[in-house]
C-alpha cells in the first residue's frame, strides 16, 4: 500500500489563476515533463503568448518560471485556442532523455525538440 505526504508549496508564484491567470486547461494547458534531462519532471505551460517552464528541483519544489519558447504552440502565436481541439503533449522524440513539445494542430503536427 502506497500512501503520500502532507502537501506542501511547491511554487509560490506562477501557473496559477491568481498567479498569472491560468483560467483555463483548455486554453492554457499544463504539462509534466522533464525538458532537461535531469530525471525530474519540469512544469511546462503553455501560456497566452509564451511558453514558460520551470524546472523541477531535487527538495520536490520548482524554480522560478523562464520562458522556454516564445513563439508558437500558444493562443496568440499559433491559434492554439483549445487543448480539447488543438493538443499539446511532452514526450522524448528523438531519444535523447529530454521530454520535447508535440502539437497536433489543425492539419499539422509539430514538434520542438528540447
Amino acid at each position: 500500500m502506497s500512501t503520500f505526504g502532507q502537501a506542501f508549496v511547491a511554487l509560490d508564484y506562477g501557473f496559477t489563476v491568481v498567479d498569472g491567470g491560468w483560467t483555463s486547461f483548455d486554453q492554457y494547458p499544463r504539462q509534466l515533463g522533464d525538458v532537461n534531462g535531469d530525471g525530474r519532471d519540469d512544469i511546462v505551460g503553455f501560456g497566452n503568448n509564451d511558453v514558460y517552464v520551470s524546472l523541477g528541483q531535487s527538495n520536490g519544489t520548482f524554480g522560478q518560471a523562464f520562458v522556454a519558447l516564445d513563439y508558437g504552440f500558444t493562443v496568440v502565436d499559433g491559434g492554439w485556442t483549445s487543448f480539447n481541439q488543438y493538443p499539446r503533449q511532452l514526450g522524448d522524440i528523438n531519444g535523447d532523455g529530454r521530454n520535447d513539445i508535440v502539437g497536433f494542430g489543425n492539419s499539422d503536427v509539430y514538434v520542438s525538440l528540447a
